[in-house]
């Protein structure tokens, strides 16, 4: 046992140059799918629905926020600025272009919307850039198992918890013993090992799968790899966090709020989008985190009996300690009053 604990505890401790390269991951994973994903996804939506050409090479573009403002001058960009312009205008601007074949004299493109893909996107791939680093770093060793790490640190607890129950102070090799007794059971031995531990037969099956992940490499460990995040958000992650994913499920549905009444009261542009879709990325994606916390969290029925299991073991110790107290107090003969009084 002690040998697990403490294999425990080296698991527990991550170091900084282990979270830094997590780090590194994540925004390396955000940039990717920003130039990959979101970047084309949204150019394609704006050429399809919204019959425009995207405008994002570095060009300036002339931009009217409103009827009442004069025209200014917008330059492009990859992260900074999108212009949606017609298409039928750009055709004809390009032509002048090879007509006088100087562009500092050429007109410019007329920009009818304006969209920052920075704040627009930013909680879609910083979000989705940490889950991929999180799959990645399953699948690593070494400084890059960052989330690998903590699942194998679950698995000992919960092997630990199981050698536990059935002997009190043991040993690695009875922990290996209860191992290979979960991993080769067929279903009709699993709920006889459920009986036997004291947990449900749904817990089991996740330890087993957990179990399997760690064992296995290559292609196998890459297939399995779903099943040791089930186990690690099922018995820590839902747990720990899920109080805060909710609060943050609010924070996301006030700002959104907001934004919106912002928009409506016409502070923001209709030709600029940007903060309003923003602030519905980040709305999405919190109630994705929070769906998945439910989708993998346990049940009410799981979580009512893990209470009673808790309360009923408080409970036994507190009587067991006001028995012993009793019992020391009845042990002590009393004096009566006339004892009291005798010299």
């Amino acid at each position: 046992m002690v040998t697990t604990r403490k294999r425990v505890v080296e698991l527990s401790e991550h170091t900084p140059t282990q979270v830094m390269l997590y780090g590194v991951t994540a925004i390396s994973c955000s940039i990717l799918l920003f130039l990959f994903v979101a970047a084309p996804a949204m150019d394609a939506f704006f050429t399809s629905f919204l019959r425009s050409d995207v405008v994002r090479d570095g060009s300036s573009v002339t931009y009217r926020i409103a009827e009442n403002r004069d025209d200014e001058i917008v330059v492009t960009g990859t992260f900074s600025t999108w212009a949606l312009v017609d298409p039928h205008e750009r055709k004809s601007v390009d032509a002048a272009r090879l007509l006088t074949g100087d562009v500092a004299t050429a007109p410019r493109y007329h920009a009818e919307y304006i969209f920052t893909p920075a704040v627009a996107f930013a909680p879609l791939v910083i979000v989705g850039g940490f889950v991929l680093a999180g799959l990645l770093t399953t699948l690593a060793t070494g400084l890059f198992g960052f989330v690998r790490q903590k699942i194998e640190r679950e698995i000992l607890n919960a092997m630990d918890r199981l050698a536990i129950s059935q002997y009190g102070d043991h040993t690695p090799e009875e922990i290996t013993s209860i191992t290979t007794d979960v991993l080769n059971s067929d279903l009709r031995r699993m709920y006889d090992l459920a009986d036997t531990y004291g947990m449900p037969l749904t817990d089991l099956e996740l330890l087993r799968g957990a179990l399997r992940w760690r064992d296995s490499a290559g292609a196998v460990r890459m297939w399995r790899t779903h099943d040791a995040i089930k186990f690690y958000m099922h018995e820590y992650f839902t747990d720990r966090y899920s109080n805060a994913v909710l609060g943050f499920v609010y924070i996301g549905a006030a700002i959104l709020i907001i934004v919106i009444g912002i928009r409506g009261l016409k502070f923001l542009p209709s030709t600029d989008p940007s903060v309003v879709l923003g602030a519905l990325g980040l709305e999405f994606m919190l109630l994705i985190t929070y769906a998945m916390v439910l989708m993998y969290g346990r049940t009410d029925e799981e979580g009512s009996e893990s209470h009673r299991e808790s309360r009923s073991t408080h409970g036994s110790a507190s009587d067991a300690d006001a028995e012993h107290l009793l019992r020391a107090f009845l042990a002590v003969p009393r004096t009566s009053n006339t004892e009291r009084k005798a010299p």
